[in-house]
């Protein structure tokens, strides 16, 4: 019997996820996806909480990773229109992938309602992301948590049902607008929007 990777439980995790749910899945028919004993996967994870915890987190770093790894820290002049554009991808990256598995995205949101500790993470990484991007280095990334907060109904699951208005590229811009301010706060240049 060959080794199986994380990557292989995770994927064989979702894909019953997405045939049973996850109050109908067992750690044996994850085992049966792999076609090794439930007796093997439990060398791995402890119980079927564990293993659903850990794909999920996993899961959400794939969904975030290429957001997270686009923060660089922009010039002054282009530091306005580099964040919107962040932000951006931030709400279309979680709306499509969201959109791709409703069944990750109902687990995600059933473990946050478990364990709302889950986004606080999460929104210091993204704060932390907005601080680097406009080169603030507030107390606590404060202006960064403001600019997360305000932009919570973009990137958060529970809003993901009313992600496919027609108007949620409208809705942005008008929230971005009114967070404008606050953005250019200490620039030098201002630019127009």
């Amino acid at each position: 019997m060959s080794k199986v990777t994380k990557e292989a439980i995770f994927e064989a995790t979702q894909a019953v996820l997405m045939e049973k749910g996850y109050e109908k899945a067992r750690l044996a028919d994850v085992a049966r996806k792999l076609t090794i004993t439930p007796a093997a996967l439990y060398k791995h994870f402890a119980n079927r909480d564990a293993l659903f915890q850990e794909m999920d987190e996993d899961w959400l770093l794939h969904v975030d990773a290429p957001i997270l790894a686009a923060s660089e820290r922009a010039p002054e002049q282009d530091r306005v229109q580099a964040l919107h554009d962040w932000l951006w991808l931030l709400s279309t990256r979680r709306q499509q992938s969201f959109a791709d598995a409703p069944e990750m995205l109902a687990f995600y949101k059933y473990e946050l309602g478990k364990h709302d500790s889950l986004i606080e993470p999460r929104l210091k990484e993204f704060a932390s992301a907005v601080e680097k991007i406009m080169a603030w280095d507030t107390f606590r990334q404060q202006r960064g948590q403001t600019v997360m907060q305000t932009f919570t109904y973009f990137y958060h699951p529970f809003f993901a049902g009313r992600w496919d208005d027609n108007f949620f590229k409208t809705i942005f811009e008008t929230t971005w607008q009114e967070m404008l301010p606050v953005v250019q706060q200490g620039l030098t240049q201002q630019p127009e929007e």
